[in-house]
């Protein structure tokens, strides 16, 4: 029997090295990280439980799961993944919700980032409003693919805007990982998942690896078409209320980043940049 749980934990012994935790490498391996038996070993438990634990035949306690995160050296975020897993009912199932709206009082505060590209993001990672910076360092119009996930995976273009594509990449389907196991079995989510599995082998790869991550925590490298070659910092801030996300790029001041955006602001105001914004005070209603 398949589990999440279990996929998470093998992903994760997987990568765990024996030498790492004081095992000697010793007689011929046949896996690459952890045997079953030695991660049930570590953490104080019988291997029978352990394997129940993966094919998800049993709900370990919080202490069981506390030592398995222990021994796999998981971080926090991966630990709060590991016991949401643990503890979220397998027959969940969240249906299609209606289309999002975002708040007045959310597009009042982008009027005011007009000097910032931002953005915010809804529940699938749409890009549901932004500022005309926002659109364009990230080449955003009304009538193109809005999803972040498919521009990044299936867009040549969004590609070329990340020198470090890889990187970005992989913290993008970290992020997807954990909101998947937050929110449960949501039909859009689930359904964009699939999609990218099917469409793009890199996704798939990804995605078969159980990494999670708390969303964007690292400096941006953008190589764009008319502003060249910069880093941004993103700044995201979490609407609670509408399970939306701000996500706000700022530039290190007197930097090739502050250059850039002040470019970008100059071919905004010129009409030479995209700038087809969501109207400020409309909500964006997205069906999927």
């Amino acid at each position: 029997m398949a589990s999440e749980l279990g996929d998470f934990l093998r992903a994760r012994r997987n990568r765990t090295q024996p030498a790492d935790l004081g095992l000697m490498p010793g007689g011929t391996r046949r896996v690459s990280g952890l045997r079953r038996d030695e991660l049930a070993l570590l953490a104080g438990v019988s291997s029978d439980y352990y394997t129940r634990i993966e094919q998800g035949r049993v709900r370990p306690s919080e202490q069981v799961l506390g030592a398995l995160a222990r021994v796999l050296r998981l971080d926090g975020t991966e630990r709060e993944h590991l016991l949401r897993l643990a503890h979220r009912s397998p027959r969940t199932t969240i249906p299609h919700r209606p289309g999002e709206v975002v708040a007045a009082g959310t597009l009042d505060l982008l009027d005011r980032l007009d000097d910032l590209p931002a953005i915010v993001l809804g529940r699938t990672l749409d890009a549901l409003a932004w500022t005309p910076l926002g659109a364009a360092l990230l080449a955003l119009t009304d009538d193109g693919e809005r999803n972040m996930a498919r521009r990044t995976f299936l867009l040549p273009e969004t590609r070329q805007l990340y020198p470090d594509w890889d990187a970005v990449a992989a913290e993008l389907v970290a992020h997807l990982r954990r909101l998947s196991a937050q929110r449960g079995t949501h039909g859009e989510l689930a359904e964009l998942i699939d999609e990218l599995t099917v469409a793009s082998g890199e996704f798939a790869a990804l995605w078969s690896r159980h990494d999670v991550t708390a969303g964007v925590a690292r400096r941006k490298t953008f190589h764009h078409r008319l502003a060249g070659t910069f880093e941004l910092e993103p700044e995201v801030l979490t609407l609670t209320r509408d399970e939306q996300t701000l996500c706000i790029y700022r530039a290190v001041p007197d930097s090739p980043g502050a250059d850039a955006l002040a470019l970008l602001n100059t071919l905004v105001a010129s009409g030479l940049a995209s700038t087809n914004q969501q109207p400020a005070g409309i909500g964006a209603d997205i069906a999927g």
